[in-house]
């Protein structure tokens, strides 16, 4: 594991949940308010730390992509069978975690040149 990566990915990913739960949060009903705002923080932050431990050998744009994507699926799903929610939910979750996957990627290995490493031999 690249230290510096894991924690610029790591970082920028709770700050991607928190930005993302605070943007959502009006729009979710009151009595769950508290567990949705958690449940996103923690989940965006689960994708900035998969994107940095990763090892996936792959471009940058599509590893973001596709971390975010894989990475919100556990969390969106469910979406789908809540009835105040349902698919359009679905889709913009999870459209924003592959945003959000994209952007930690972006800034993880562009901004703060961090990019995935060879590993050592």
């Amino acid at each position: 594991m690249y230290p510096k990566r894991f924690w610029i990915a790591f970082i920028l990913g709770i700050l991607a949940g928190v930005l993302c739960a605070l943007g959502g949060n009006s729009k979710v009903p009151e009595h769950i308010r508290t567990m949705v705002f958690i449940s996103v923080i923690l989940n965006r932050a689960f994708i900035g730390f998969v994107i940095g431990v990763s090892a996936w050998r792959m471009s940058w744009i599509l590893h973001g992509i596709l971390l975010g994507l894989i990475g919100t699926l556990p969390m969106s799903v469910p979406v789908i069978f809540y009835q105040q929610a349902g698919w359009n939910a679905f889709i913009i979750y999870t459209v924003a975690g592959i945003i959000w996957g994209f952007l930690i990627e972006l800034l993880t290995s562009l901004a703060f040149k961090a990019p995935m490493k060879k590993p050592e031999s």
